[in-house]
Parts: C-alpha cells; structure tokens; sequence
C-alpha cells in the first residue's frame, strides 16, 4: 500500500494510508490515546500520543486542515457542556478502530456535551455513548457555525429502558450547510425527542444515509422555532418505536413553511395515514416509503400515494 509522501503525513509514522480513515493533509497530525496517553507528550506519533481531544483540539491551528486521530480503544467521560469543544475552524476529528474499537464519548452527566464551536470541522467514526437517562444533547452544533460534518457515528445507551440523548445532534440559529451522514443512531425505548434537531434556521443542511431508531416523543428529525431551508433529507432508515410498540408520532416533523426535498427515506412508525409520518408542508418529497408493522407483513407503502390505510 502505498504512504504518502507529505512530510506530516503519516509514512512518518510508519502507518499505512487508509482510505476509509486516514486522511492526507499538509497540516499537523495529532494522536489521542487515553490508555497510553500524556498531555505532556507532543501528541505527533502514535508512541506519544495525548490523553484529551478537548487538549489536542487546542494545538490546533485554525484553517490549516489539522487532523486528530482518536486511536482505537480511546475513552472519555464528560460531565459538562462542552466539555470537548471542537472551537478550532477546519480541523478533523477521526476516530479509529471498528466494532467495539471505535473510541467512546461516555456522558456520565445529563449535563455533559462535545460541542462544535468553529466553521468547517469533520468528526468521523467515534462512539457517542448515554451512561445515564435524559442527556440533554450528545453533539451541539453552535450558533453560526457552518459546514460542520457528523460522519460515521454511532450514538447509543448503556441501558435501552432508562438512558438516552433528549437530542442526540442539534443545530442552532443559522448553523449552516452542516452534513449528518451515515451514522447510526440507536437511543433504545428511553424518553428521547429528538435524535437530530433543527433548533432554528438551518439552509442547506444535508441528513443523508442515517439509522435512526429510538422511542421519539416528538420525531425522529424535528424543527422547531424558526423555518429552515434548503433542507436535503435522504436514504435515511428512521423507526419511532421498536418492536411491538411502534411509536405514534411522526419520524420527521419540521416547522411549517421549510423547504427542502425528502426523498428515498425508508419511515416505519404507527399513525393514520401514511402522510402522517412526515410533517413538511412545503418541502417536495420522493419516494419515501411507509410501514406500520415490525413483521413481514407490511402495511403501508409510498408516501404520498393512495392505499388502503390514508
């Protein structure tokens, strides 16, 4: 396989490039690894590594495409909001490992948060995790930030019946052209509202490729205060509910009057009618498809045709 060959990349380390990981850049690669770790390291090789993300977040240098990699088996416990603020613009954060590798953000506090706080920031492959019930938000996409990416993630509990993220990934007041793909939500049957929340504007934000199931009390996908715009919500798996106890609520409820397409979205909750699963006045849908049973017998089909269940 072949190295790269940028003096900071990592043929220095003597690692291979992975195409799905790895990610070649000409700015300063960072290591994090709570096991081995020391925030006295220069945290530049694998062999002295840092302990702290939130620590090698601040080496950073903002807008010159700087990489952390969170190295497999990596823990963290946070206990306040923004306890790891992602505040550096253009940096990526990557998670290395898979399965039960993949390093782990532990909330051991309602309270507790990883906080995107600077334009243009990747986060990719890390283990968000709810070791306690009501977490008032796992990922929190500040106010203003734009092209903040969520990639490849997996949120879950410690306990399906009582632990939980209210909201698992939350943009805010013209957070803008954030991209939430291809992660894989799972908050059990505990109380959640949300596992991804507009909570004002939002224009051109993409939720692509998604597993989402949980117990949703409001939706799965949900925007509240403020319209937002240029949505693009695609190719998502998105069950309210679980098996025997399908949810009744919507799986995606946006604010009256956003825009946007739906489309090739696969939604299985328990309501009315099909067209009840997806609340979005004014956005144009495609091929999104229904089911109200967890058995092999479905009952539904595509939104927006007629059957014998609207």
């Amino acid at each position: 396989m072949t190295l790269t060959n940028f003096p900071n990349g990592l043929s220095s380390f003597g690692i291979p490039v992975l195409p799905s990981l790895m990610k070649v850049t000409t700015g300063k690669v960072f290591f994090v690894d709570s096991n081995t770790g020391s925030n006295g390291n220069k945290g530049t090789s694998t062999k002295r590594p840092f302990a702290d993300i939130d620590y090698a977040i601040g080496r950073c240098t903002a807008n010159k495409g700087d990489v952390i990699y969170v190295m497999p088996n990596h823990y963290e416990a946070i206990t306040a909001a923004g306890a790891i603020d992602a505040d550096v613009a253009g940096i990526s954060i990557i998670g290395l490992g898979s399965g039960d590798n993949v390093p782990q953000i532990d909330y051991t506090n309602t309270a507790g948060s990883f906080v995107i706080g600077a334009n243009n920031v990747t986060v990719e492959n890390l283990n968000f995790h709810a070791n306690v019930s009501a977490v008032v938000v796992g990922v929190d996409i500040d106010a203003g930030v734009d092209y903040a990416t969520v990639r490849g993630c997996r949120f879950d509990v410690e306990t399906t019946a009582t632990d939980e993220f209210l909201i698992s990934i939350q943009t805010n007041d013209a957070s803008n052209f954030a991209t939430i793909e291809n992660n894989d939500i799972d908050n059990g049957l505990g109380g959640s509202v949300h596992a991804i929340k507009f909570t004002a504007d939002t224009d051109g934000t993409q939720v692509i490729g998604n597993t989402i199931q949980g117990d949703y009390s409001t939706a799965n996908i949900g925007g509240i205060t403020t319209l937002s715009t240029k949505l693009n919500i695609a190719n998502n798996l998105l069950i309210n509910g679980g098996s025997g106890a399908l949810g009744t609520e919507p799986v995606i409820e946006l604010l009256t009057g956003s825009t946007g397409t739906i489309q090739n979205n696969y939604v299985v909750c328990n309501l009315t009618t099909k067209a009840a699963s997806i609340v979005a006045d004014t956005c144009m849908l495609f091929e999104n498809y229904y089911n109200e049973d967890i058995s092999s017998a479905a009952t539904g089909g595509i939104i927006g045709t007629a059957s014998a269940d609207d």
